[in-house]
């Protein structure tokens, strides 16, 4: 069905200034290139490696290596026979440690746990159920509700998750039992008049036997099946090692197992960062507990939170903008405040109690509705002038509250009644009042009588200078996160040298410095390029980099004709770039000189007097540049008679909006391929071929060429021509997208052995749903244009999943495989299935962890202090039985670089087979090195990657995928253009699977890009 030019994706976020996008290039720098680590240039300061606060570097434990080679020698015959099974979902068995590379030793920001003999914890369940008319607990009351069972003597000593458990390290008396208690707010020495009450079910779920799953992973017997309390062991251990930080109003838990103090004494403010737009950055740290060989291990990283900038709400409100009045409800829905207007209240200790109040929303005219004498709200968002409520006439004055059962009183504007009680507040008869209350029973509070508490998350999407400057804070170099996690870290875990600690008290020892670990570096493979004259040319990658100095590309794609460029200008009064069309044309003449010159085939633009080259559009007028961007689609359209291939935009500033614009038409309505460039760098002549560089690399992947290779040895058993490799992604709808925002899962596939060319498919699904429901058709698409290129099926199947948690590895096992086994039966003969063709290997690629690694010597750290790229560890923070490892493959330019963590799900390529190049000893060797020697096939780059290209291609598929449905993704926040905040306003207001449908003509390129 074919859709209008003009119709779709509004809302922010996404691309701008995509040109230089990727890094790499003429000289190899950009910005991400080095993929999960830091961003900028490189710094001329000495480098500094992190020093153990004892003054020595630990070694890695000799105990835990002894006990790896042990059990590998005895699962040595093991792996021999599970290398003849197929079609099993039962996780492959380690099959060596990798022995290629220089070896070094790096710190792990891992803490060990020791474990005393023969512990054994007890674990309960409880259950909260609210009696009569008491709320149903919210996360931060459930807290609360912990803290007050807590604080029973019968419950002495006990720790608990604040959320379903408590664990103790003594059986419990009279369990099961049940407990009524009144909820008391924080500070409050006893419960208010009818206080809500709730009761506690608390029941014996079992005993943990820690020490047992020590030995366990202590044992060297292989074959054994995984230890059955394993998750709740761990479990259980993080609640223990978490109920410091959770148990203490001074720190805030914000996210899974993070946790962040929220105090502002002079020592703690440098982890504090002002984001502007009433919004400021926290630092605080990450922990989980996580088994490895013989022992168990804290894992501790720095963490960082966007919440509301603690203060006046008034003042917050201004900040975030009162012209708006959705998206200023949406941002304070469920801020909790401090009453100001009261008198201050202490408890017996002396401390003051805060009268802590939620945002319900602000005033609306339907608040009330059934009650006798409901609120006279004017509007939503009403000032205290314009919301009046019922004063009962023996009201003492209590916060503007409405009497529920009033029989005789008087109406009275918040205005009036704050005036009158509460001299001290001077209210803004503009800003909203807020309802503290509920819809049913509502009560007022003008903005002025509130402060907002510190440590509450923002829900919704930073603004592009709020990410700036969170960048900014959060991009630190290694040695400075590493002392962060050795002292205000453990601080905010209470992990101190007491030997009387919470943690100590529970049979476990937390040691006081990070371990090492061994690691290897991986010597990096040959880019293989052509020279000027045609010929093969050869290029050694430096830190990780190279360039492109008198060189060609591998292979030029289709010729590029007809094409055309297209300025955009706007009335924004900011530099653009260029100030005539002269000056644009001269600028793209030398740019197509420079994409002869690396063998692209390409000709002059069309003619102006064909199709215009300027397009004008308005600031901030998102609804009318939207429609202009679509006309001229369709104009183009019309007077080439669809014959166009390629358009070259030159933006005016990095902007979102026009960015999304212009690839949902060009890849959803038009089939036009586009390259997004901004005027100022385009024009820029300092580092001019670098930038132009940067933008051909892009302009020959979506013709069909390739950029660089590498020795086909290089690549193993892909190198021989009959392996294609997939990268499979589903992203999700963020927090505050339309209700009803689907996920969507998108595919790449290899076409050839050279792994330079990676089309895509794309489909919307379920909402949060990360399996792929339609993976049957979307992989025999790519088995159908293998063969269409080929002549034939793969033979093997390398498959590398991104986005999937460790809770999830069974589920693609159990969902996913299937449907890629039913799409290879409907593809290949009986007598292929019958051989087990194809051989199917799964990778799941991990980005979102929290293990780093940090060199031990200034002689083996790159220039920025990090690891050296190539290093893998597989190693001393691993369980030997699983076959995974950890791969730092790219050079961070600035901050802390975060290795990919790989983790073999399936094998039926590798194990049991005999390696081809004689240096490697096994298959651990072969798919390590595989995956490192991909890393630099990065077509986007000059530089070697930090994961994998089919893994970071599937990421940016999904990614662009983001901009086509922009209309449902993209919440409202803070610090946004007016413009933003209609986002999702015309056409229709839910996705449909047309909306992510690629026009034939680009269907099967590389049109992500």
């Amino acid at each position: 069905m074919s859709r209008p030019y003009g119709q779709g994706g509004r809302g922010r976020g996404g691309g701008g200034d995509r040109g230089a996008r990727g890094g790499g290039g003429y000289r190899g720098s950009g910005d991400r290139g080095g993929r999960g680590g830091g961003r900028g240039g490189s710094s001329s300061m000495p480098v500094e490696v992190f020093r153990d606060p004892s003054g020595s570097i630990p070694q890695p434990s000799s105990d835990v290596t002894a006990t790896e080679n042990k059990w590998m020698q005895a699962s040595s015959g093991i792996s021999g026979s599970l290398a003849n099974t197929r079609l099993t979902n039962t996780l492959p068995l380690r099959p060596g440690h990798g022995s290629q590379g220089t070896p070094i030793t790096v710190y792990a920001n891992y803490f060990e746990v020791k474990i005393q003999t023969k512990l054994s914890l007890y674990r309960y369940n409880v259950a909260i159920a609210k009696i009569g008319s008491a709320p149903v607990p919210s996360k931060r009351k459930l807290q609360r509700l912990f803290q007050l069972l807590l604080e029973d003597p019968r419950f002495k000593g006990t720790r608990s998750d604040f959320s379903s458990m408590l664990i103790s390290t003594k059986r419990l008396a009279n369990t099961p039992m049940d407990i009524i208690i009144p909820f008391r707010a924080v500070g409050e020495d006893t419960p208010s008049d009818n206080p809500h009450q709730y009761q506690y079910t608390i029941q014996e779920t079992g005993t943990i036997p820690v020490s047992e799953f020590q030995q366990y992973l202590n044992s060297v017997v292989a074959g054994v099946p995984v230890f059955p309390q394993r998750d709740e062991i761990l479990q259980a251990l993080n609640a223990v090692i978490g109920h410091h930080a959770q148990s203490r109003d001074d720190i805030a838990k914000i996210g899974q197992n993070k946790y962040y103090s929220l105090d502002r004494t002079t020592q703690n403010l440098i982890n504090i960062k002002d984001l502007g737009v009433g919004m400021e950055l926290l630092r605080g740290v990450f922990k989980s507990v996580r088994p490895a060989t013989s022992r168990l291990l804290l894992n501790v990283n720095v963490s960082h939170a966007a919440c509301y900038e603690p203060g006046p709400l008034d003042s917050l409100m201004r900040k975030l903008g009162n012209d708006h009045k959705l998206s200023l409800a949406k941002n304070l829905k469920l801020v909790r405040i401090q009453r100001t207007h009261l008198p201050e209240k202490r408890n017996q200790a002396g401390k003051i109690i805060l009268g802590v109040k939620t945002i319900g929303d602000l005033a609306t005219a339907n608040d009330g509705f059934d009650s006798q004498h409901p609120p006279q709200v004017r509007g939503f968002g009403a000032g205290p002038k314009d919301v009046n409520f019922f004063l009962e006439s023996t009201e003492k004055g209590r916060g503007g509250k409405p009497a529920a059962k009033a029989t005789s009183g008087r109406y009275i504007s918040v205005w009036d009644y704050f005036t009158q009680n509460y001299k001290a507040i001077k209210m803004d008869p503009k800003l909203p009042v807020v309802n503290v209350g509920n819809r049913q029973r509502p009560s007022y509070l003008p903005a002025e009588a509130c402060r907002v508490l510190p440590g509450q998350p923002m829900g919704g999407k930073l603004s592009p200078d709020q990410t700036r400057r969170m960048i900014e804070f959060a991009c630190r170099p290694p040695k400075a996160n590493a002392d962060f996690i050795v002292g205000p870290g453990k601080d905010v875990l209470g992990l101190s040298r007491s030997p009387t600690n919470a943690v100590n008290q529970y049979g476990l020892s937390v040691g006081q410095s990070l371990i090492t670990v061994a690691a290897r570096i991986l010597t990096p493979p040959r880019i293989q390029y052509l020279d000027l004259k045609m010929k093969p040319k050869t290029v050694n990658p430096t830190f990780g980099s190279w360039n492109m100095l008198d060189i060609k590309f591998h292979k030029s794609g289709r010729k590029i004709d007809p094409w055309t460029f297209v300025w955009i200008r706007s009335d924004r009064r900011t530099n653009q770039g260029f100030q005539t069309d002269n000056e644009v044309l001269a600028t793209v003449r030398k740019f197509v000189e420079f994409m002869q010159r690396t063998g692209i085939d390409i000709g002059p633009p069309i003619s102006a007097d064909i199709v215009p080259r300027t397009l004008h559009l308005v600031d901030n007028d998102e609804q009318t540049n939207n429609s202009n961007i679509g006309l001229m689609f369709h104009d183009m359209i019309e007077r080439l008679k669809n014959k166009l291939k390629f358009v070259l935009f030159i933006l005016p500033y990095n902007d979102a909006a026009i960015y999304r614009k212009i690839k949902t038409v060009a890849d959803t309505r038009a089939g036009i391929h586009t390259v997004c460039v901004v005027g100022t760098k385009f024009a820029k002549e300092a580092r001019q071929e670098q930038y132009f560089a940067n933008v051909a690399l892009k302009f020959n992947l979506k013709a069909g060429g390739i950029n660089q290779t590498i020795e086909p040895q290089k690549l193993g058993i892909i190198g021989e021509g009959k392996t294609m490799v997939v990268g499979i992604d589903v992203t999700h709808p963020q927090p505050g997208s339309k209700e009803g925002a689907p996920s969507v899962a998108g595919i790449v596939a290899s076409t050839d052995r050279y792994l330079g060319q990676w089309p895509a498919d794309i489909r919307i699904q379920k909402s949060r749903k990360e399996m792929v429901t339609d993976l049957k058709d979307l992989f025999s698409s790519r088995l159908d244009l293998w063969r269409a290129r080929n002549g034939s099926l793969p033979e093997n199947v390398l498959v590398y999943r991104d986005g999937v948690s460790e809770g999830q590895y069974q589920i693609v096992l159990d969902e996913e495989l299937p449907l890629l086994r039913q799409a290879c039966k409907g593809k290949y003969a009986a007598n292929q299935t019958t051989k087990g063709l194809p051989a199917i290997t799964i990778i799941i690629v991990g980005k979102r962890h929290h293990t780093r690694f940090y060199p031990v010597k200034e002689s083996e750290a790159d220039r920025s202090a990090n690891c050296k790229n190539g290093t893998v560890v597989d190693r001393g923070v691993t369980e030997v039985r699983n076959w995974n490892f950890f791969l730092q493959a790219h050079t961070c330019l600035q901050g802390t670089a975060r290795p990919a963590h790989y983790y073999i799900i399936l094998d039926e390529i590798f194990r049991g087979k005999k390696p081809k190049n004689p240096a490697h000893k096994n298959a651990a060797d072969v798919v390590e090195d595989l995956t490192h020697n991909m890393c630099h096939l990065f077509g986007r780059a000059t530089k070697a990657v930090s994961i994998c290209p089919p893994a970071y291609y599937a990421d940016l598929l999904c990614e662009r995928a983001r901009c086509y449905l922009s209309h449902v993704f993209e919440p409202a926040t803070p610090g946004h253009t007016p413009a933003d905040s209609v986002a999702g306003s015309e056409a229709h207001s839910s996705a449909q699977p047309d909306d992510v449908e690629i026009q034939a003509d680009l269907r099967d390129s590389m049109f992500y890009i």
